[in-house]
């Protein structure tokens, strides 16, 4: 495993985007905006200030932690949020296309059936009753966070504003202007070229957050992912955010069937 040397904090240029995406005015002047990917330990938080340039990391054990801060403006999030009935998303299928050949990266979304389930057969049984497919073991092993988040969407509707559903190598593919990712991340090289894209920005972040959150609780690629998210995080607060699909798409619970970048 690569491992960080110790650097000090720095930020960098924020890259522009042409295409228009959500904002949301709040009367208090709030701005920390915050990436957040799945870790071992839970949810690994990555917030940026941008008044000072500065990015704290935090772990979470569930989702309602995660979203109980109010001084953050949005939150940029690796899961799926709106779960289909009875189909594949359609945002799950674009996303794969845009970024072949790493394309295998976007796991599609398990249909909302599935979160009741307690074992993998039953989940799996469910998919096929319910859409004609059955559920990837890989789709299983994130349920639960699907599942937590979900539920705190759910429970705390005035939320769906503030939290974003993003996918790293979707964040990286409009970071590299538009081009996928050359290398698997759990590649040394994937790791380099994922790395680059963030020092460019975020400057020693990265290795600051390595420093300061042990191995144990979040991977390497954890730390570049969560920020990749914080990446789009601040394009969806300036309004550049790219939306997938074009045309907005809801689930049977309101909550949308999309990705952002």
């Amino acid at each position: 495993m690569l491992s960080f040397p110790r650097t000090r904090l720095d930020s960098g240029k924020r890259p522009r985007n042409l295409v228009a995406g959500p904002r949301r005015e709040r009367e208090v002047d709030v701005s920390i905006l915050r990436g957040v990917d799945g870790c071992s330990a839970g949810w690994l938080a990555v917030s940026l200030d941008p008044r000072t340039g500065t990015v704290t990391p935090s772990i979470f054990n569930d989702a309602m932690a995660l979203f109980s801060d109010s001084t953050v403006a949005v939150t940029a999030i690796d899961i799926p949020i709106g779960l289909p009935s009875g189909r594949r998303r359609t945002v799950d299928g674009e996303a794969r296309r845009l970024l072949s050949p790493r394309g295998s990266t976007v796991f599609p979304a398990p249909v909302r059936a599935t979160l009741a389930a307690d074992s993998y057969q039953t989940a799996s049984a469910a998919s096929k009753v319910d859409c004609g497919r059955r559920l990837s073991k890989q789709t299983y092993a994130i349920l639960p966070k699907i599942r937590d988040v979900d539920e705190a969407l759910r429970q705390r509707p005035e939320l769906r504003a503030l939290v974003w559903e993003v996918h790293p190598e979707l964040c990286f593919y409009n970071w590299a202007e538009r081009q996928p990712m050359r290398y698997s991340k759990h590649s040394g090289f994937g790791f380099v070229e994922r790395l680059e894209l963030v020092r460019a920005v975020f400057g020693g972040a990265a290795e600051e957050i390595r420093s300061i959150i042990p191995g144990r609780l979040a991977a390497d690629d954890d730390i570049l992912d969560a920020l990749a998210a914080l990446w789009t995080a601040k394009r969806i607060h300036a309004g550049t955010a790219v939306r997938l699909p074009e045309m907005e798409e809801r689930d049977a619970c309101g909550l949308p069937m999309q990705m952002l970048a």
